[in-house]
């Protein structure tokens, strides 16, 4: 036995020397964020296991008036099956300004579902950006990537990568999409404590503008590329901004979180925003919106969100948000792993939230536009 124990250690030993020797020391913090709960990837609760920026809630939150009638048509059984099946914990609808439907699972309630939003970060990563245009930090969405992080590797011939490629998955950054692999540059950035120096080391292997490819690399480095404009104009870096700029003007009732990839470090902009399905369904009306509500002043101009709607090199997807059509009706959705969305139907004046803990589908597939 005790010679059993012996080798056991001594393999453990190995394998945590030859990771440190390879650079994947990374694992190590992911093994108990994900394997040691028997998990093959991250969770929706995975703020606990990593530092957060407190975005704080709003000095004069917006409260959701209920619907007339609020909660009176019942989910179809189909639907309440699939939401279940699926392990959905938070399904709240929106309809007319109003709340119309909200209904919670999996030990969570109306006061603690909060989540993390994992890809949805990159929609509002886009919106900071164009609050941060509206307020003149940044030129426009052909802001250079150059102009910020002259060092960087980038594609020699044509025109310069721009911001604006980086949202619009168009940059021609060097990189793979995975989220299962931990040996991948995904995974990598989830849980390197490092990643400043890991998206700055990138580099841009073909010409901007030109194809779209889903990366989460290319979020990280407009999320980089923004906070260091965002601090040479009087902010401590994203999350203050996103406090004060997004937050508060949304008028969220609740603190969220911001994953950092270590202490004091900087946020994981292509992922990681952690907050409740009604705070998430602000966001969608602040697009729903056109940006312009309350009597506030425009949170960002026409021509960002015309880009959005009608931009893009591909038909499902502009500038941070995904896009689609059904029965005639055009909708724009932010989504995240493991099946995170909110909705927007304008046509229809719908909000549609979904938070939960498993995708509806087991695999990745090699369709980009289920990439998340």
């Amino acid at each position: 036995m005790f010679r059993f124990f012996k080798s056991f250690f001594l393999v453990v030993f190995l394998i945590v020397f030859l990771l440190w020797v390879f650079d994947y020391g990374y694992i190590l913090r992911g093994i108990k964020s994900t394997y040691l709960r028997f998990e093959k990837s991250a969770q929706v609760d995975d703020s606990k296991f990593f530092y957060n920026d407190t975005i704080l809630k709003s000095s004069n939150p917006f409260v959701w008036p209920k619907s007339n009638s609020y909660n009176k048509v019942p989910l179809s059984k189909k639907l309440r099956t699939t939401l279940e099946k699926y392990k959905t914990h938070s399904f709240v609808v929106i309809k007319n300004d109003s709340l119309f439907f909200e209904e919670y699972w999996v030990g969570v309630g109306v006061d603690n579902n909060k989540s993390n939003s994992f890809s949805m970060a990159k929609s509002i990563v886009s919106l900071l950006v164009a609050g941060a245009i509206q307020d003149g930090f940044v030129s426009g969405l052909d802001h250079p990537v150059k102009d910020v992080f002259p060092n960087m590797s980038f594609f020699s011939e044509k025109k310069d990568v721009s911001i604006g490629d980086l949202l619009n998955m168009s940059s021609g950054l060097v990189w793979e999409e995975n989220y299962f692999n931990p040996f991948n540059i995904t995974a990598r950035s989830y849980l390197t404590k490092n990643l400043t120096d890991l998206s700055l080391g990138l580099s841009f292997g073909s010409e901007p503008g030109v194809s779209f490819v889903y990366q989460s690399g290319a979020t990280q480095i407009a999320s980089l590329v923004l906070e260091s404009v965002l601090k040479n104009n009087g902010y401590s870096g994203l999350s203050e901004y996103a406090q004060i700029k997004l937050w508060d003007y949304v008028g969220a009732e609740n603190n969220a979180l911001w994953s950092l990839d270590d202490f004091g470090g900087v946020v994981k902009g292509f992922c990681c925003f952690h907050s409740d399905a009604k705070d998430f369904a602000k966001i969608g009306r602040l697009f729903l919106k056109k940006g312009k509500f309350n009597n506030k002043p425009p949170f960002f101009n026409d021509e960002y969100f015309n880009s959005v709607v009608g931009g893009g090199l591909v038909d499902f997807y502009s500038y941070g948000w995904w896009r689609g059509e059904f029965l005639n009706s055009s909708f724009f959705y932010m989504r995240g792993f493991l099946g995170q969305f909110v909705v927007v139907v304008p046509d229809k004046d719908l909000i549609i939230v979904r938070l939960g803990r498993k995708d509806l589908r087991n695999k990745e597939n090699p369709d980009l536009r289920t990439k998340r």
